[in-house]
């Protein structure tokens, strides 16, 4: 098999607007990046160029950079409303939800009612998240007024009925919404996870794995076993440790960022909670920057990555400042989070498949490796809504229970090669020895030791994750062998990996 990335068989087209708006709607962000550069290269950057850039950026789930490429657009060009509620929406998916409001308001009161909708839609789910219970009823009877008692306004409803810990309210109000007719996939798949979410929390654990199964088949999967083996394989392969050693690096010697890795709902927010309880400890959520450079290298190269890697110096030594350069847009990405901080957090989804590549870029970094007793882990993976392109194995169980034993292999095999410093912290461990472990992880990271870690849950921030109203509480043990009330549902898992005692 080559390592070789096909060649686009069209005769090269001179870039418009239009063209990469349209390479943008179809996916294809690779080929709207070349053609952004061909055409500032041309003309400079103006603010339709800033635009894109912006969209492309938010398709790449890289929010910081879709916020700042917009206001670069509205900067030179009076902001549209669209403008606004696209910033804001980034803002809420960065986690910025003050400045998402701050942004909504910007909005004229007069404006379209698609615009006032959108808007009212973003104030709710901003002023749940922010457990703000009254702003968040003011801004479902905007919305209702908009457009009636509506099934997305008793979703929203639903959603505002968790955060309060009504879970018993949001089952009946979701049980009556779903069974509306003729609802949109794109409504009915975020209800199904919420009602399997309230019924786990009320024991109701048939009826949670049901929903759950229904909210990930309306997600859909494309996911290729074999080919996600052959992957696997080919970074075990490429990244020895000779060639580990040997190849090139970046000359950044700043050691602030830290990355947790990890399998969703294994604990990594835990941990990110923790480290940036420490007064030295910042997190940065999930940004997923080092993925799209390391797709970068290999599409610029035509080489599938690793292999591209091997390329980075060959004819022309200025290639090795591909290397600086991806890391000072790493760093320029953190630093606009202006944490004061020695150690930053970044817990993107999918760092396994290129761990490899983060001491490259980033050599002074450290690495975390955070784990869970997998039938834990897959049943909560089963049950939240998962989504993205480094998750097509998140729907189905049997895929689920594959991705845990490919993680499992390239965590064996980085673990004990990785040219930078490297810790592991097993959940179950940090919840039943919670001083011990939390003393280990401060100081493999070098902080100080804090007693403030140890009431992580005391600590403001805006989690976006899954895990945003558990890492508010107190440590406790309740998520421990909570796959024993799905035990029923869950034989292939425990075929494979055994029960755990």
């Amino acid at each position: 098999m080559t390592d070789r990335l096909e060649a686009s068989s069209e005769a090269p087209r001179p870039p418009t607007p239009e063209s990469i708006d349209q390479s943008i709607d179809e996916g294809d962000l690779q080929r709207a990046l070349d053609d952004l550069d061909r055409l500032e290269v041309a003309g400079g950057m103006t603010s339709e160029t800033s635009r894109l850039r912006s969209r492309v950026a938010a398709r790449s789930d890289e929010p910081i950079a879709a916020i700042e490429m917009l206001d670069l657009a509205m900067d030179e060009s009076s902001p549209a409303d669209g403008d606004l509620i696209n910033r804001a929406q980034y803002c809420h998916v960065a986690g910025r939800l003050e400045e998402a409001l701050a942004t909504l308001d910007r909005i004229p009161r007069k404006t379209t009612p698609q615009v006032a909708a959108a808007s009212a839609h973003l104030k709710a789910r901003c002023f749940t998240r922010l457990r703000r219970p009254r702003e968040a009823e003011a801004a479902l009877r905007d919305l209702s007024a908009i457009e009636g008692r509506s099934p997305r306004i008793e979703w929203l409803r639903s959603e505002l009925d968790q955060s309060l810990g009504d879970f018993a309210s949001s089952k009946r109000r979701l049980e009556i919404t779903i069974a509306t007719r003729g609802l949109p996939a794109s409504l009915v798949r975020p209800m199904a996870f919420d009602l399997a979410k309230a019924c786990d929390r009320l024991a109701d654990f048939d009826t949670a794995f049901k929903f759950a199964t229904e909210g990930n088949r309306l997600t859909g999967s494309t996911f290729d076993a074999d080919a996600y083996r052959e992957d696997t394989d080919r970074i075990i392969e490429f990244f020895d440790a000779s060639r580990l050693a040997a190849l090139p690096r970046s000359s950044k010697a700043d050691d602030s960022p830290v990355f947790l890795v990890g399998m969703p709902r294994s604990g990594t927010s835990l941990v990110e909670q923790i480290i940036a309880t420490h007064p030295r400890g910042a997190g940065i959520g999930e940004q997923r920057m080092p993925l799209n450079l390391a797709a970068r290298i290999a599409h610029r190269r035509g080489i599938q990555f690793p292999a591209c890697l091997d390329d980075i110096g060959i004819d022309d030594l200025d290639e090795l400042d591909e290397l600086d350069d991806a890391a000072d847009r790493y760093l320029s990405m953190q630093a606009s989070f202006k944490q004061d901080a020695d150690r930053i957090v970044n817990k993107t989804l999918g760092l396994d498949r290129i761990l490899g590549f983060l001491p490259l870029i980033l050599p002074g970094c450290r690495i975390i490796h955070v784990t869970r007793d997998p039938l834990d882990n897959i049943l909560s993976m089963f049950l939240h809504s998962l989504r993205g392109d480094t998750l097509s194995w998140a729907c189905r169980l049997d895929d689920l229970i594959l991705a845990r034993q490919e993680h499992d292999r390239l965590m064996d095999h980085f673990g004990s090669i990785l040219p930078v410093p490297f810790h592991q912290v097993r959940y179950e461990d940090l919840v039943t020895r919670q001083a011990e472990v939390t003393d280990g992880l401060l100081h493999f990271l070098g902080l100080a030791p804090e007693p403030a870690c140890l009431d992580f849950h005391l600590t403001r921030r805006n989690v976006m994750t899954p895990s945003h109203d558990q890492i508010d509480k107190p440590m406790n043990a309740a998520s421990i062998g909570r796959w024993r009330n799905y035990e029923r549902h869950l034989g292939p898992a425990i075929e494979v990996f055994g029960p755990r005692r």
